[in-house]
């Protein structure tokens, strides 16, 4: 079933129900907001926007961190995982927020200590934090001898 929704990026736009994600505890620092569409830019881009349904102004831009960094697996205990009805973490589907600075977008970043996890199945999300505390808040995503500010 399709749904008309605005959204920050592309205006009113279509999607399908099965894009809208629960996320039932918000995302850091937006606990209210619990209604969420995964949105692709375009079938070639590796961003997705994960756009809030209840505030239109309100939109993040993700990605999976495997597209841009090798053997990423954030540490999660399964009390936490519970709550989505998972097991294991192989069975989510696993985002990161970008940030992307105006200055230079070459130094966006990717925030790897607070994933966004989400079972395919029941369409239910939440973000956490990664026990492994060698995942940084700020990873570079494209891959050149710029740093970006240490967190």
């Amino acid at each position: 079933m399709s749904l008309l929704i605005e959204s920050k990026p592309f205006g009113q736009i279509e999607i399908d129900d099965r894009q809208i994600i629960v996320f039932p505890g918000g995302l850091f620092g937006f606990e209210k907001f619990s209604r969420f569409a995964l949105i692709e830019e375009s079938p070639n881009s590796v961003f997705k926007w994960l756009q809030c349904l209840e505030d239109k102004n309100l939109a993040f831009i993700v990605i999976q961190p495997e597209l841009f960094t090798s053997s990423y697996v954030p540490i999660i205990p399964p009390s936490e995982l519970k709550s989505l009805k998972l097991t294991k973490i192989e069975d989510a589907l696993i985002m990161v927020i970008v940030s992307i600075p105006g200055e230079d977008p070459d130094l966006m970043t990717a925030n790897l200590q607070g994933p966004i996890l989400i079972n395919k199945k029941d369409l239910v999300g939440g973000q956490f934090i990664s026990r492994d505390e060698t995942h940084p808040v700020r990873k570079l995503i494209l891959d050149n001898k710029k740093t970006p500010e240490r967190v």
